[in-house]
């Protein structure tokens, strides 16, 4: 355990981020990837459906406080708190899985499907928490070490079970149980055995502060999920569409094939994510010009890459996904861009969203959010109706956007307050 111990260098945590930032960006890609190579069209529509469900329930088993447990640099709340909150948030989400599938009237088979996966997103949430609490600590090394080992080891036990299976439900148990194993081995044993990792075993006898952190991550919950919504609704127009035999079955696989590289520059903004305890620390010490140039040098670099990202996505996204998936999807191209264009939108506005919690106005990002929920729940229907899948690629890349926009005018509202308080 020495080499747990050991202070990390600073190319060693950029090194562990970055390979925990793509194992993450590869894990829904290659599984569909999988699924789609070796199941018929009507189960790989079922798992796609069942993995954008499970993205929607995510939010709240996460309640998505990760990025307010990682800037908490002086520990307001500690390690068991954030343990206990985030063990009820699973609770919570694994009742409000099983009520949707019932809302849904799903058959039997589809049920189980979505619940194993949504089980699945369960154990990622509380691993998560773990690598809150490494990054909190400057060990993300540490986190970028238990996210690859974990997704590397649960791709590898669920391509096996395709393989020698070729069953759907089958290998969904192998990719929970390839988790739940990985999550023992890494995250527990590296909490134990790190000794910079000191845990309080106790904190004050009432609960309070269980309210005092849904007060603090609810605004961030209630944005996500609501990301979450616009994301999905596509997708969710898309499933009743084939339901009502405006589209063939084998859409839905199609469009979150297309929606796979719009993830990209999201997942490479998590290469970014040391930075943000240290813009953490900068905005608490009062300095606020390098807080803001810590913004500006992120967006400059992620300007550039999604420039790239289109750039190549042009010449080479279609013939590489229909090669990867083997589809011919040669008549989406103009999809493909519209539906990374808004990927990219949605990754600035990240930023400045990851901004605003840091200086703890993360309240008033509901605004962006529900004005771009609004937006997208109101015009889905209609562009899905008139222009299929590309009416579901504009629905997104138009509510991001708007996303954007609000978001900004947001950020710079709060700044300027910021300067007249001074």
């Amino acid at each position: 355990m020495k080499n747990l111990n050991c202070t990390p260098s600073g190319k060693g945590i950029f090194v562990w981020n970055i390979l925990g930032s793509m194992a993450n960006s590869v894990l829904s890609v290659i599984t569909l990837m999988l699924v789609t190579r070796m199941l018929n069209s009507g189960e790989t529509d079922i798992f796609s459906l069942a993995w954008s469900i499970s993205q929607m329930m995510a939010t709240i088993a996460t309640f998505q406080i990760r990025t307010y447990q990682a800037t908490d640099v002086k520990e307001y709340f500690k390690f068991n708190q954030y343990l206990l909150f985030r063990v009820l948030c699973i609770i919570i989400m694994i009742v409000s899985s099983i009520g949707y599938i019932l809302i849904k009237r799903f058959d039997l088979y589809k049920a189980i499907v979505v619940l194993i996966i949504c089980l699945f997103r369960a154990v990622d949430a509380l691993a998560d928490v773990y690598e809150g609490y490494f990054q909190q600590k400057e060990r993300l090394d540490l986190a970028g070490k238990a996210v690859t080992y974990r997704i590397v080891i649960a791709i590898g036990l669920f391509a096996i079970s395709l393989l020698l299976f070729r069953n759907l439900l089958i290998s969904s148990f192998v990719l929970l149980f390839g988790y739940i194993i990985s999550f023992c081995i890494f995250n527990i044993r590296y909490l134990v055995k790190v000794k910079c990792f000191k845990l309080e075993k106790e904190w004050e006898g009432n609960f309070e502060w269980i309210w005092k952190l849904v007060r603090e991550g609810a605004p961030i919950f209630i944005n996500a999920f609501l990301m979450t919504s616009i994301t999905n609704a596509p997708r969710m127009k898309i499933d009743s569409a084939i339901s009502d035999g405006q589209l063939v079955d084998g859409m839905q696989t199609v469009f979150n094939i297309l929606f796979m590289p719009a993830s990209v520059l999201t997942l490479a903004y998590i290469v970014f994510r040391p930075l943000l305890t240290k813009m953490a620390i900068a905005w608490t010490d009062g300095r606020k010009k390098d807080f803001l140039k810590i913004i500006a040098m992120i967006f400059l670099c992620l300007v550039i890459m999604a420039l790239l990202l289109l750039g190549g996505s042009a010449l080479l996204g279609i013939p590489v996904l229909s090669i990867l998936y083997g589809l011919n999807l040669k008549k989406y191209k103009m999809e493909l861009l519209v539906i990374i264009l808004g990927g990219c939108f949605c990754t600035f506005s990240y930023v400045l969203d990851n901004a605003l919690i840091v200086i703890r106005k993360q309240y008033l990002l509901v605004c962006s959010y529900v004005i771009s929920w609004v937006y997208v729940q109101f015009t889905v229907s209609a562009l899905v109706d008139k222009w299929n899948l590309m009416g579901a690629a504009l629905a997104y890349a138009a509510s991001m956007i708007v996303f954007f926009i609000v978001t900004l005018l947001i950020f710079i509202i709060c700044l300027k307050k910021e300067k007249n308080n001074e």
